[in-house]
């Protein structure tokens, strides 16, 4: 590790990620309990740290609560979508011989894809 580096800061108080996010602390706990991506770590006397990828989900649940519209349910179940469409990019990102060439990939992640856009769309209206 070069020792001209700049340490970046990896876990936040709750306190930093309300501010930061424009929530409450008690909105932040209640998300955890109803979201279970969301799972900060805890010390021994129970206060919260949050990593990185517990904010970009809080971003997420934010944007779809408060931006989009969605009820708590809806929120989760939409999450649970976009994490199986994630899982399945993933795949399809890679080259896979025996499964067809990588544009087949391509064209059956995109239908993928639609189906699950008219879905959300769906389920937001």
């Amino acid at each position: 590790m070069p020792l001209n580096k700049t340490i970046q800061k990896q876990y936040f108080s709750i306190t930093e990620v309300a501010e930061e996010m424009d929530l409450s602390a008690s909105q932040l706990r209640y998300w955890e309990k109803e979201f279970a991506l969301l799972k900060p770590k805890t010390n021994a006397r129970g206060k919260r740290f949050y990593h990185r990828n517990d904010i970009d989900v809080i971003v997420l649940i934010k944007w779809l609560v408060k931006d989009q519209g969605y009820t708590i349910s809806g929120a989760r179940k939409a999450m649970r979508k976009r994490k199986d469409v994630a899982a399945q990019m993933e795949l399809a990102s890679k080259p896979q011989v025996e499964n067809g060439t990588v544009e087949q990939n391509r064209e059956e992640l995109l239908d993928r894809l639609k189906s699950v856009r008219a879905e959300l769309q769906a389920l937001q209206a």
